[in-house]
Order: structure tokens, then C-alpha cells, then sequence
């Protein structure tokens, strides 16, 4: 993996992908952003779930400011958006790796191992086999915005 800001998602979701990364602190669902900022490198693993993407994105943004190298093990598929690489484990093993948006990319083989894509991709993508964008867009805003203008 290389050295940046990654999420993985994890279709078998066990504990067992924490392993390759022993030297990242884990935190629990029941942080605090005080716990995490003396921190050099932290994982979420599935800590994230229940939060609001604009919290998310506060958060990354706080972790981003300090220097502090993270990892977001989920299983939720729309959380990939906020890193620019993805790794995607299935029975503990790397399926594929990359830039988020070249990952995703390769719809057929995430299907196979029963995941869909972010909505906007999902979206992003159906316009593009039209013709009506060229583009693949993550948000709502810059797609509304490519149609209309």
C-alpha cells in the first residue's frame, strides 16, 4: 500500500485485514478527536458508520491539517469517496487496488463480490454510456452542474 490516505472496504468483514497495518492506532466507535490527534497513523475500522458524510469530511479535514495518516476499513461503499485510493478485500484477500475512481471503474468485478457503487458513480457512469457526460462525478453539485451548463 502506498503511503496516503486509504479506505478499504472489506466484504468479509473480520478483524483479520488489521493485521497488515499493526502499526496504525484503531479507534473505536466511541471516539473522542482529542484521542486522535496525538496520533501519527489511525484506522476507523467501520467507526465511521454512523456519522453524516459532513461529518466525515470534518473529520478527514481535522486529520489532513495535523498530518495524521488514516485508514478507513468499512463496508459501506459510499465512504470511498473521501480517499483517493481504495483497496477492496473479499475472504481477506486484495481483489484489486488503486485510485478510488479507477477502482470503481471496474463495476463488473465489485458486483462479482457483492458491492455496488457510490450512487453518484453508479449515476456518473450511465450518463457517460449516453453521451451526456464525459466525466465520472462524486457529488451531486458538480454533476447537477455539468448537465445544466
Amino acid at each position: 500500500m502506498k503511503e496516503t490516505n486509504v479506505t478499504i472496504i472489506n466484504t468479509n468483514f473480520g478483524t483479520k485485514v488489521l493485521k497488515n497495518y499493526e502499526d496504525y492506532f484503531v479507534i473505536n466507535s466511541d471516539f473522542k478527536i482529542e484521542d486522535i490527534l496525538n496520533k501519527k497513523k489511525v484506522i476507523f475500522f467501520n467507526t465511521l458508520k454512523n456519522l453524516e458524510g459532513i461529518e466525515i469530511k470534518k473529520i478527514y479535514d481535522l486529520l489532513k491539517q495535523n498530518n495524521i495518516k488514516y485508514i478507513n476499513v468499512t463496508n459501506n461503499i459510499e465512504e470511498v469517496l473521501y480517499t483517493d485510493y481504495l483497496i477492496v478485500y473479499n475472504d481477506d484477500q486484495i481483489i484489486i487496488e488503486g485510485k478510488t475512481l479507477e477502482v470503481l471503474k471496474n463495476d463488473k468485478l465489485l458486483k462479482r463480490v457483492g458491492l455496488s457503487l457510490p450512487f453518484m458513480v453508479d449515476l456518473s457512469l450511465l450518463l457517460k454510456d449516453y453521451g451526456l457526460v464525459n466525466d465520472i462525478y462524486i457529488n451531486k453539485e458538480s454533476l447537477v452542474d455539468k448537465l445544466w451548463n
